[in-house]
């Protein structure tokens, strides 16, 4: 096991699936719902689900145009990551449901006018290579001012860690939307942190160690409207990823103190076992 993903192991049923799988939903430990300052994050690594008749349990969750969904996609790995996906999802709104325990697969989701679910959420590896130079790359997709904030890190290292927190947080953003990449492109708004204590001026990307900076979203062309709506945390997850969330904040910027949500995160294989991390494993990262 990875050392960072040291925590309690809850052990759940795993002789269910012999039985009624409907009985299966039992084995879901159930969560109190988090407050509005509060984010839940729930993942799970592909990697560490090896059971096909477990897979093929999961299956059994999924709705028909779920299903259609996944057989057309091309490619095992693939295939496999799209089904837990699926079934990560339903599996954690079952945990929450405050009238009595709820069968994941009796489910149903609506998507908006953008075909998309109303969540922002990325995640990219910390070792993702660019095969590009980094600027050249950036100047391509990013705002002028993100390419200058990009072009001032000396360390390669530093740029390309910066480079990949910055494309995870526009990702989770237009997610946040419902949009795609095309519908807003990344180069029509900065991504970029704010120090809250310091009369909330903007921060150069290689100072970002304080716990009072606040991540903003900002349009190019100075509408107001985006800043006012999203609130983001950026974390580092079990010492591998980078994850953004993109949330809607409450009531205007300009009348209300930022406070850093607080995120919990919990590794899961459905039905299987849970690990909860109180703070080894999903560290918060204090801006760009």
């Amino acid at each position: 096991m990875n050392p960072l993903l040291r925590s309690a192991m809850i052990p759940m049923n795993t002789l269910c699936f012999q039985r009624n799988f409907a009985a299966c939903s039992r084995a879901l430990v159930p969560v109190q719902l988090p407050s509005r300052s509060e984010t839940h994050l729930w993942y799970v690594v592909p990697d560490e689900v090896k059971s096909a008749s477990l897979l093929g349990q999961y299956s059994k969750i999924l709705s028909p145009c779920e299903k259609e969904y996944i057989s057309c996609v091309r490619g095992e790995r693939l295939k496999k990551t799209a089904l837990l996906a699926r079934v990560l999802v339903r599996t954690t709104i079952a945990r929450y449901q405050t009238n009595g325990q709820v069968d994941p697969s009796s489910l149903k989701f609506r998507k908006n006018i953008h075909g998309k679910p109303e969540i922002g959420i990325d995640l990219e590896e910390k070792d993702r290579k660019i095969k590009n130079n980094i600027v050249s790359f950036a100047r391509r997709y990013f705002t002028a001012h993100e390419v200058e904030m990009l072009s001032s890190i000396p360390d390669p290292e530093t740029q390309r860690q910066h480079f990949i927190k910055l494309w995870t947080l526009k990702e989770a953003y237009v997610k946040a939307l419902g949009k795609g990449f095309s519908a807003l492109p990344f180069s029509t708004f900065t991504i970029r942190s704010r120090n809250s204590s310091r009369n909330c001026q903007s921060r150069d990307l290689s100072d970002s160690s304080s716990s009072d900076a606040e991540i903003v979203v900002e349009s190019v062309d100075g509408s107001s409207s985006l800043m006012n709506s999203w609130q983001f945390t950026l974390l580092e997850l079990a010492g591998t990823h980078f994850a953004a969330i993109c949330v809607e904040s409450d009531g205007s910027i300009g009348g209300r103190v930022f406070t850093p949500r607080k995120v919990t995160a919990r590794k899961t294989i459905p039905f299987v076992e849970d690990e909860f991390h109180p703070g080894t494993d999903a560290v918060v990262l204090g801006g760009l």
